[in-house]
């Protein structure tokens, strides 16, 4: 198991002006002009603007991100010519990413590029491995951008490119990126007709791509490069995406189910929507939550998942009303040492925690007003009001949903479960041990200065706008607290962290509980539902089980659910979605008792 949750920065000799050099010496993009051999080896290399022009979902694969010069010129063709329902989708991956200061001032090189520079370098992804997910121009474009040596990312891949851009470095320079396995990944994950473009033309790469089913050829190069290749995938794809789903129904009105929409949106989709009380009537709707990330001192597929999670919707919730970006201060505790907080920095170094001498400051983290964020992430689709009792699948495929009465609410080619334990339907025959655990918070008045930042020590503190000091939370697991009892629990609890604040803490303003939904492992549940034997429910999904951190992990599981169901590149690496499937629980359950799944 590595020590570090973050690849190395690139290393850059910046000594010819404007045109940045790896460590090893070869350049990141030609001093003549890189636009215009990006352009005229991928791009046209790989028949862009005929693909783009054809329209539907183009997904574009690439060894090597670097600056993301190709990335923006691809962006750049495909505004140029697409129509306006067609959507892009640029899978990458980079073993040393370069820092946000690097990659600004290579891409200042590119006035044309600069609008979309800009848009790059506003979600700039930290160093943390696994895939980074971005989404640009209104859901058309779409960026995943995986950290991590080329063959190991490889291999956490599934997707079935169109085109390949093989952008790596020289292979004097960097073998590892042309050997025999990489050229056998670059097979598996492209569609039969798949092209490529890359500068080499060496005789042991043009053989290697031959031997995994690429038909090459030497073609002109570009500037002083004599000759460059061109390539066709010549076998057929490993696998057939699935068909587009059709109708889809979401049970809850939280953040889960706002993340949804968000991603179904993007993809032109309207969902149907049903939640009693609307939208934050549940564990969503406090009055305020604080947005902060998972930490464990452990490089697993579960940390990279929900850390990378966390990052997304930072990047998702930049100017969306109802997010504060304060950052959060991670205060020492029984449960959190000091020494364990310092081992979190140092294994994330360069990704926004630092360490502090009684814990860390979370740089990227902060706090979200529900009641502003929901609609935001929402739109205009509105909410069914009803209690969604029963679901039953359809004789003709789907399912249907009904009340407590037996009315019909809604018939759905694919139904998503997005709601707490305690409002899951009845009907499905599903596996998911899922449990309740409640939790209260409280406004108090406040007359003292404001706290800077919100501070969590297992409880947590945070200044509102009005002055006033939110503070909780409370995690009941035996007899439910009343909100006197509740405020008591939170009084003393602020007090013994810090007498000094609980001391001037006034009257309580308001109070406000819910039932946070946990699973054993208290990781949520993205993905296809399951029967206790494993097999999978046609057309029945969930995502669920956040607890406390729905604001935190919801946006990005919400957008790897959609995107399977579509067909496209997952957000989520292989290992990190089979550590968070719905299917991990009666897959654990039948090993117990030495039974074989059902898949």
């Amino acid at each position: 198991m590595s020590d570090s949750l973050v690849r190395p920065f690139a290393s850059l000799d910046w000594s010819e002006p404007g045109t940045p050099r790896a460590s090893g010496g070869d350049v990141y993009f030609s001093a003549e002009d890189g636009l215009a051999e990006t352009r005229a080896v991928f791009l046209a290399g790989c028949r862009l603007e005929e693909r783009f022009a054809g329209g539907g979902t183009t997904i574009l694969g690439e060894l090597g991100f670097g600056t993301g010069l190709n990335f923006l010129s691809a962006w750049q063709l495909f505004d140029e010519t697409a129509p306006a329902n067609a959507r892009l989708h640029f899978v990458s991956l980079e073993g040393f990413p370069l820092s946000l200061a690097d990659a600004r001032r290579a891409l200042s090189a590119f006035d044309e590029l600069a609008d979309k520079a800009g848009a790059l370098a506003s979600q700039w992804p930290p160093p943390l491995k696994g895939p980074h997910r971005r989404v640009f121009a209104g859901g058309r474009v779409t960026l995943t951008v995986f950290h991590d040596t080329v063959e190991a990312a490889l291999a956490q891949m599934d997707f079935a490119a169109d085109a390949w851009f093989l952008d790596g470095f020289a292979p004097a320079l960097n073998g590892e990126m042309w050997s025999a396995d990489v050229f056998a990944h670059l097979a598996r994950l492209s569609k039969a007709g798949a092209r490529l473009g890359t500068f080499t033309v060496a005789g042991a790469v043009r053989r290697g791509l031959a031997d995994a089913g690429f038909a090459v050829e030497k073609v002109p190069g570009f500037g002083r490069k004599r000759e460059r290749l061109e390539g066709v995938f010549k076998g057929s794809a490993a696998t057939a995406p699935p068909a587009p789903p059709g109708s889809v129904a979401i049970i809850g009105g939280g953040i889960a189910a706002a993340s949804l929409v968000k991603a179904l949106s993007w993809r032109g989709k309207r969902p149907c929507v049903i939640a009693k009380g609307g939208w934050g009537a549940g564990a969503s709707g406090g009055p305020a939550a604080l947005f902060t990330p998972r930490l464990e001192a452990a490089d697993r597929p579960h940390v990279r998942a929900t850390l990378n999670a966390f990052e997304y919707a930072r990047a998702l919730y930049d100017g969306l009303d109802g997010f504060h970006g304060s950052g959060v201060v991670r205060a020492a505790s029984a449960h959190d040492g000091a020494e364990r907080l310092k081992r979190i920095a140092a294994m994330m170094a360069g990704a926004g925690i630092v360490a502090q001498d009684t814990g860390l400051l979370l740089e990227r983290a902060g706090w979200v007003e529900p009641s502003r964020l929901l609609p935001a992430l929402a739109g205009d689709v509105p909410v069914m009001d009803a209690r969604a009792a029963r679901i039953a699948p359809l004789v003709t495929g789907g399912w249907q949903v009904s009340d407590g009465e037996g009315r019909v609410l809604a018939d759905a080619d694919q139904l998503i479960l997005a709601s707490g334990a305690d409002a899951l339907p009845e009907g499905a025959d599903m596996y998911l041990p899922a449990d309740v655990l409640p939790g209260q918070i409280a406004r108090f008045a406040y007359d003292s200065p404001p706290i800077h930042r919100p501070v969590a020590w297992g409880h947590y503190l945070a200044t509102l706008p009005d002055g006033t000091l939110l503070a909780g939370a409370t995690h009941e697991r035996g007899e439910r607290l009343t909100p006197d009892e509740a405020a008591e629990e939170i009084r003393a609890a602020v007090s013994a962290f810090d007498a000094g604040i609980g001391a001037v803490l006034g009257a309580v303003l308001e109070h406000w509980g819910a039932a946070r939904c946990v699973l054993p492992d208290r990781l949520p549940a993205a993905g296809q539902a399951v029967r206790a034997d494993g097999s999978a429910i046609a057309g029945l999904h969930l995502l669920t089980g956040f607890g406390a951190r729905g604001f935190a992990h919801a946006p990005l599981l919400a957008e790897h659910l959609i995107s399977v169901m579509c067909g496209e590149p997952s957000a989520l690496e292989r290992a990190g979605a089979a550590s968070l499937d719905p299917a991990r629980f009666a897959l654990r359950a039948l090993r117990r008792k030495g039974n074989s799944p059902r898949r």
